[in-house]
């Protein structure tokens, strides 16, 4: 009940500027409805039947692009125009979501928890603005399926998951260690046989086809500047460091690094083999930190390894906060920096971002310290080597509370 509430909402908060008329006068940006599920459906030619990568360009992975092919295709059979494409991609991002919850309740962690997927205002804010929900459900499907030991199975969604987006990729090297740490290597050449033919069966295909359509994700990757909900945006804008496409590409990437190698560090120290996984956590808070690129639906990411992971909730309520003062502020920038008004300055926006990246350090910190925590139980297959099912896991007490 509580996931069909915010999914009504997340859908009726885009959905009314597009029933009115259109984005008029920046409503999409002062009214907080922008959606790219309405922007692209004109602006990549879905509208006018281009096929994404052979006639357009796309900066997508091909997973994604292929929903967005799709749901065009069907959109157009039944005439349904910009509202058509819209329905179709919130209602199938809402059974994405309605899954990733299901699989949360599978790996039993208590109903509170799974609120904080189901009820959030991530979800609210951001259901409906893009297409990550895809990517999120199988990182979640790949743990769950590790965990229970099915390990060709988690290489396979964890590949489809990076096919879509490419953070779930980030979960295989932690994957294949757990496994190794546990000696058996052929759970780990399970693994990543797994992930890598998922991944090529989806890319290689495109690639043959169209190398200049297939590799256009990448050399946008490579060549977009910060946005400006990013701590390289914020440093540039305080005068403390400013760098050409190049230097930041090299400086973000470096960064990354050197955080995920220390993560790696403290972490294998800290972390049962089995619970080797658990650190895609601190990994990909690490990477949303230093990442240039920070798009408001990037939030979605973490939210269910919040849920599964976090020893306790208040690092979980102040990540929302911040999130909501992300959202509030930088949708009136984009605006301003078009020419709508009200005009916002960064400054808010500089200042939310700040807090958001000090709150990501909080939840890197507060993961690593926090006790190692079991493999939950998940009814998909046999248990994972040398690991004994059990009830799920174990939260303390107060480890929910702040």
């Amino acid at each position: 009940m509580v996931v069909a509430l915010a999914l009504l909402l997340a859908w009726w908060s885009k959905a009314r500027c597009v029933f009115d008329g259109g984005w008029q006068g920046g409503e999409q940006f002062h009214g907080y409805c922008y959606s790219d599920l309405v922007a692209l459906w004109s602006a990549r030619g879905l509208a006018d039947g281009r096929i994404p990568y052979i006639d357009q360009p796309l900066e997508y992975p091909p997973l994604i692009g292929a929903q967005m092919w799709i749901t065009a295709l069907l959109t157009r059979a039944w005439g349904g125009g910009v509202v058509g494409f819209y329905n179709l991609n919130a209602g199938l991002n809402a059974a994405f979501v309605v899954a990733t919850l299901a699989l949360l309740r599978r790996l039993r962690i208590p109903t509170s928890r799974q609120l904080w997927w189901a009820g959030g205002p991530p979800l609210v804010f951001y259901a409906t603005l893009n297409w990550d929900a895809l990517p999120v459900l199988l990182l979640v499907l790949a743990v769950a399926l590790h965990v229970v030991g099915r390990d060709g199975a988690a290489g396979v969604a964890a590949g489809l998951g990076a096919a879509a987006k490419l953070f779930p990729a980030l979960v295989v090297p932690l994957m294949v260690t757990a496994r190794l740490r546990q000696r058996d290597r052929l759970a780990a050449a399970r693994h990543i046989a797994g992930a890598a033919a998922a991944w090529a069966a989806v890319n290689v295909p495109l690639a043959l086809v169209t190398p200049e359509g297939w590799s256009h994700f990448f050399a946008v990757s490579r060549d977009r500047g910060a946005s400006g909900a990013t701590i390289w945006a914020l440093a540039d804008e305080l005068d403390l460091v400013q760098l050409d496409r190049a230097a930041l590409n090299r400086t973000s990437a470096l960064a990354f690094a050197a955080g995920a190698l220390a993560i790696a560090a403290i972490g294998l120290r800290r972390r049962a083999p089995a619970a080797t996984w658990s650190l895609v956590l601190p990994l990909l808070a690490w990477f949303l930190v230093t990442n240039k690129v920070f798009s408001p639906q990037y939030d979605l990411w973490l939210v269910p390894l919040l849920a599964v992971l976090l020893p306790r909730a208040g690092p979980f309520a102040a990540f929302v906060a911040a999130d909501v003062a992300v959202f509030a502020t930088e949708f009136a920038y984009l605006g301003g920096r078009v020419g709508f008004e009200p005009h916002l300055g960064y400054g808010p926006l500089g200042v939310a971002v700040a807090l958001r990246a000090a709150v990501l350090v909080w939840i890197i910190v507060v993961s690593l310290r926090g006790a190692s925590p079991g493999p939950p139980a998940l009814p998909l297959g046999r248990s994972a080597p040398g690991v004994k099912p059990h009830a799920g896991l174990q939260y303390g007490p107060g480890q929910l509370h702040a």
